[in-house]
């Protein structure tokens, strides 16, 4: 096995020379065969999950080709990246627009491109659908607060669990259907604490829900937040989700779970090469 790692270092890094022979540094290098395993390792720690690839987190031609091969659908935050996947030729029906502030012409752009799945946290965005309730399937946000993460986004998204049975009977009051829940356990995540948290909350939010509405909620999105290695190491990927998986497989059977990657995915993608120009020592630096 190291002598396959050895030789596969040694063919990527005459890849680089030969790159930087042709372009000239510094240089930002796209590589589709490390994403393709980046996919591939996330899609084993998670049998059974659909992923939305984030496109905010690298939107590149020639990323969404890729993903698009391997069967992957697409997470949606602005018209400029519907416009990509319009391009491409991605299926809206593997689409979801996930940004839970929305101007009536970003959801009429979706729409008109096909994607009918939407994210929403409040009774304000809701209402911006009402117009539209006869084509598009809502997905509520709840926002479960995570201090370990470097980015906690539930101080921006996301409702509050007391709030959820009241949203609910607000949206069906207003005539729409929220097809079920999703959330954000905070980017580059340490640990996945913060997930199996979340998914054991909305597992008892799907059961009031039903006993008090008599509503079915089929759709939990559990969000991104797979960490990627930066300067420092992170658990590989199927340590990290195991009590993730774990906890999915208490889910009822209807419940069908999607998942919104994107720096695991993109982060590892994307190497910036540079060459040495000269050295210098300045005091006790060299």
């Amino acid at each position: 096995l190291m002598t396959r790692i050895t030789i596969e270092r040694a063919e990527k890094a005459q890849q680089y020379q030969d790159l930087l022979q042709q372009h000239g540094a510094p240089l930002l290098v796209l590589d589709c065969t490390q994403l393709v395993k980046q996919y591939e390792d996330l899609s084993s720690a998670l049998p059974g999950v659909e992923l939305f690839y984030a496109i905010k987190s690298l939107p590149h031609a020639a990323v969404i080709q890729t993903l698009k091969m391997l069967g992957s659908g697409f997470d949606i935050a602005t018209t400029g990246e519907i416009e990509m996947l319009r391009e491409e030729g991605v299926n809206p029906r593997h689409t979801l627009h996930t940004h839970p502030i929305k101007r009536d012409r970003d959801i009429r752009d979706a729409l008109r491109y096909g994607c009918t799945t939407f994210v929403v946290d409040n009774i304000w965005e809701m209402e911006k659908f009402v117009e539209y309730r006869h084509r598009v399937g809502l997905l509520l946000r709840v926002s479960f607060p995570n201090a370990n993460t470097k980015i906690d986004l539930s101080r921006k998204f996301g409702c509050a669990e007391n709030e959820v049975m009241l949203l609910i009977q607000k949206a069906q009051s207003l005539g729409l259907h929220v097809k079920g829940l999703s959330f954000h356990a905070g980017s580059q995540c340490p640990d996945a604490r913060n997930h199996v948290r979340a998914i054991k909350r909305c597992a008892s939010l799907v059961e009031e829900v039903y006993e008090t509405t008599g509503k079915l909620l089929s759709v939990l999105d559990i969000g991104g937040g797979f960490p990627a290695n930066y300067m420092q190491s992170v658990e590989d990927i199927d340590t990290f989700c195991a009590p993730i998986r774990e906890e999915l497989r208490k889910l009822p059977d209807h419940v069908r779970v999607i998942a919104e990657p994107g720096r695991f995915l993109s982060a590892p993608t994307m190497k910036a090469v540079s060459t040495v120009m000269g050295k210098a020592k300045r005091g006790d630096s060299t």
